[in-house]
C-alpha cells in the first residue's frame, strides 16, 4: 500500500495535513495520539470510506477509488467504532457475514466460507459462543465477534479503529498475539490504539497523529528514546514519568 501526499478531512476542513507513506506486506502500523486528533478520519481516508481532500491511496498500482467495492472487500476488511445492529443473528452468523464478498448471488456460503468462519472464531476464542444470539452477547464478546468477522474475510489489509474498545486486559493482550500471527502470515494491519504501551509492543512503525494535523512516522525504539509521547499527549513531567513505567 502507498499513501501519496494525502490530506484528509471533511468538505474544506483539513484535519490531517499532507503526508506520504509506503507500507510493506505484513507490517503492523499503529496510530496513536490524543482524542480528536484525526486518527479515525485518517483511517477512513486510507480505507476509502471517505475521499481524501487531496492525494491518493494505492493498493499495488491501483488507486483505491478505482477499485470496485466487491473487489476491495476481498482485499481489505474494516473494523469501525460503530456498533452493528442485527436481528435474529447468532454470533456465527455475524462472523460468517465477512464472507459475503465471496458468496454467490444468493448469499449462500460454501465449505470454504464455513471453514474460514471456524478458523476466525477459534483465533478470537469465541467458538463456544457460536450459536448464541449476537444481541445477547456482552460488549466485549461482540467486539471479538466483529474482529473475527474481519479476519474471516481473509484480507490482505485489515483496518482497525480502536479494536481494543470494550476488551478487558486479558482479551487486549490476546488480540495483540492474534495480530502478530496474522502479520507473520502476511496480513498488513493498520490500527488506531488508545494504549501506547500496546502499540509500542506490537508495531513495526507508528503514526503519531498530533492534534494540529501533523503526522510523525516513527519506530517504537525512536518513540522510547526521544520521549515524543510527552509532547504528543501534552503530558506534564510527572505524568510522563508515570506513563514511562508502563512501557517497561
Amino acid at each position: 500500500m502507498k499513501i501519496d501526499r494525502l490530506k484528509a478531512g471533511y468538505r474544506k476542513k483539513i484535519i490531517i495535513n499532507e503526508f506520504s507513506l509506503e507500507i510493506a506486506k505484513g507490517e503492523i502500523i499503529s496510530l496513536i495520539g490524543p482524542n480528536g486528533g484525526g486518527k479515525s478520519t485518517l483511517l477512513k481516508s486510507i480505507s476509502g470510506q471517505i475521499n481524501p481532500l487531496s492525494g491518493s491511496v494505492y493498493i499495488g498500482k491501483e488507486d483505491i477509488r478505482n477499485i470496485s467495492l466487491k473487489k476491495l472487500s476481498k482485499r481489505m476488511s474494516i473494523i469501525t467504532t460503530e456498533r452493528v445492529r442485527t436481528q435474529h443473528m447468532t454470533c456465527r452468523d455475524v462472523v460468517l457475514s465477512g464472507r459475503l464478498p465471496y458468496s454467490d448471488s444468493f448469499g449462500l456460503f460454501n465449505d470454504t466460507d464455513q471453514k474460514a468462519a471456524d478458523n476466525a472464531m477459534e483465533l478470537m476464542k469465541i467458538s463456544d459462543l457460536s450459536e448464541e444470539s449476537y444481541e445477547e452477547l456482552s460488549d466485549g464478546q461482540k467486539q471479538r465477534a466483529l474482529i473475527a468477522r474481519a479476519i474471516c474475510q481473509e484480507p490482505e489489509y485489515m483496518i482497525m479503529d480502536e479494536p481494543t474498545s470494550y476488551l478487558d486486559i486479558r482479551h487486549k493482550l490476546e488480540l495483540m498475539e492474534v495480530l502478530r500471527k496474522l502479520s507473520s502470515d502476511g496480513m498488513t494491519v493498520i490500527a488506531s490504539l488508545h494504549e501506547p504501551q500496546l502499540a509500542l509492543r506490537i508495531s513495526n512503525r507508528l503514526l503519531l497523529v498530533h492534534d494540529n494535523g501533523n503526522i510523525r512516522i516513527s519506530t517504537p525504539d525512536e518513540v522510547l528514546r526521544t520521549g515524543v509521547i510527552k509532547d504528543l499527549y501534552g503530558l506534564t513531567d510527572e505524568m510522563y514519568e508515570t506513563v514511562k513505567k508502563t512501557f517497561i
